[in-house]
């Protein structure tokens, strides 16, 4: 047992605090050099003791009704924007407050989109939507009530974060993204007035509606994000993707290390002359004590050339995990005392109200590769492919998967280019990893552009399980092997067209779309010869 003189009085004052319902100092917890383990041991019997309380007094509330909006009693305002605007609304199915967003769209068409997107996704650092509709002519979408403030509003009040803290809500923006990505989304409008810091901790990316899959996005080539958050190439009107979303994120790790943004300009014009001049001070001038690899890492994210920063939120998420910090020792001291309390408190809860931890999120990718001297490099917006270029797929899957990567050419020929008898990897692939298809990370094959064409496309199925009528389907299709001619994708400048080829359009047609178990990915490109 711990001496007397080595409890730490602000983690004792945060458990008698969970215990009292009384509010935490959560930002005098994040500002100190907790061990992130410590905090969250806090969180969980925070959230525990939160849920038991709401369950408890929800039915006996008094709640004065605004209006009513469908089947919600909306309580209160919490603001208006360009969108629309927010309420406070209670739903007496759910038995619980939570968050109402009314749309100014007059079709109701983006206000509905939004909140389909937002479906998709099932992580503890997104926004979870609870549902959609339109009544009274007014689109909305209700969603968890987020009991907390936003970074901007967190930044405004006490200026630039600490390292420690700094990386903690990066790494959750990061896990994030990753999962937004994986699901063929791009956010869009990644900032700080967008992420919120529930007062248990909790980082939630919300407001969704600035964007949309990638495919829809680049057709579009609109510029609906905040100026000062959007890369060089979307303010010069290239297409919105993965690596705007990570610009974005630069500029809010930016904001967060030094209390300011990157460029002092906010409309487009001003701020993309800045750009091209290199008018903004390095990170590490401003907060010289910061840890090399992390100033890097910001830099990378807000490279002028998208191919220098990381390709999506994966690739941003590893990159962070390699920069955890040491937890400080006084606060581990508590670890075996506060563990124990949270494994009596997890089991008293599930007693109660019958809780179940939810599985972890599945989070995959898919990116195309162009096999280079110095390796392979990812292919890019606006790249082009030529004749003998050497083109893999990199895919990561959080599980094990079945992968299924197919090519349809604009004569109608369609393959099936893995799995094939070629390099010894086959279904399923291991999770945990990224892959690189068709021959596996220590193979030296790769699908080459020895044929010209018009147009080339592609569909990518990602799924836990085998899909047998897919199979079935495909037995009858020519499939890849090493001597075989095929040419694949290049990415051009024209938005991309929909898929057009009749045999992948069979499979899509074939294909479940629970997102929580298959995804698809659909290319469409041109060649350069």
């Amino acid at each position: 047992m711990a001496d007397e003189s080595d409890k730490d009085p602000l983690f004792d004052s945060a458990l008698r605090a969970i215990a009292d319902g009384t509010p935490l100092p959560w930002d005098d917890l994040d500002r100190g050099q907790a061990d992130p383990a410590q905090l969250d041991v806090l969180r969980t019997l925070d959230a525990i003791a939160s849920a038991y309380r709401a369950n408890a007094n929800a039915a006996a509330a008094e709640r004065p009704v605004l209006f009513r909006w469908g089947g919600l009693d909306v309580e209160q305002s919490l603001g208006a924007g360009g969108f629309g605007e927010a309420y406070r609304a209670y739903d007496p199915w759910l038995g619980r407050h939570v968050a109402l967003k009314l749309f100014r769209d007059l079709d109701n068409s983006a206000g509905l989109d939004e909140a389909r997107r937002l479906a998709r996704l099932r992580h503890r650092n997104v926004l979870s939507v609870y549902g959609c509709g339109v009544h009274d002519g007014r689109a909305g979408l209700w969603s968890e009530l987020i009991d907390g403030r936003t970074l901007a509003d967190a930044v405004a009040a006490e200026g630039a974060f600490s390292s420690e803290e700094a990386l903690r809500v990066g790494r959750d923006l990061a896990q994030a993204l990753a999962v937004v990505h994986g699901a063929g989304i791009v956010h869009g409008d990644v900032k700080a007035e967008n992420v919120m810091r529930e007062s248990g901790g909790r980082i939630v990316l919300m407001d969704f509606g600035a964007g949309g899959d990638t495919r829809s996005l680049a057709a579009a080539r609109l510029i609906s994000g905040t100026p000062r958050c959007l890369p060089p190439e979307v303010l010069d009107g290239a297409a919105v993707g993965t690596t705007t979303d990570v610009y974005a994120f630069g500029v809010l790790m930016f904001l967060l290390f030094s209390g300011r943004y990157p460029y002092t300009a906010t409309d487009a014009a001003a701020l993309r002359e800045q750009q091209r001049n290199g008018e903004r001070p390095s990170l590490r001038s401003l907060r010289p004590q910061l840890d090399a690899a992390v100033c890097a890492l910001v830099e990378d994210c807000m490279a002028n050339d998208p191919a220098r920063r990381p390709a999506d939120g994966c690739a941003l998420r590893d990159r962070l995990a390699t920069l955890r910090g040491a937890p400080d020792a006084r606060i581990r001291r508590h670890l075996p005392l506060a563990a124990s309390i949270a494994a009596l408190a997890v089991l008293a809860a599930a007693a109660v109200l019958a809780l179940r931890p939810a599985p972890a999120a599945w989070e995959s990718a898919v990116q195309f590769l162009r096999v280079e001297p110095a390796g392979d490099v990812p292919i890019a917006a606006n790249a082009v492919l030529h004749v003998g270029d050497r083109l893999r797929v990199a895919l990561r899957s959080s599980r094990d998967a079945y992968a299924y990567v197919l090519n349809e050419d604009a004569d109608g020929d369609a393959t099936v280019l893995f799995p094939a008898a070629v390099g010894g990897v086959g279904n399923p692939l291991h999770g945990g990893a990224t892959t690189l298809l068709p021959g596996g990370d220590a193979s030296t094959l790769a699908w080459k552009v020895n044929a010209a064409s018009t147009r080339e496309e592609f569909v990518v199925v990602v799924a836990l399980a085998p899909q047998a009528e897919l199979e079935s389907d495909l037995a009858a299709w020519t499939h890849a092997h090493e001597d075989d001619s095929r040419a694949v994708n290049a990415v051009v400048k024209a938005p991309p067209p929909q898929v057009r080829g009749e045999q992948l359009r069979h499979v899509l047609a074939r294909v479940g779309r629970d997102i929580d178990r298959v995804r698809v990915w659909q290319f469409s490109f041109a060649h350069a010869d």
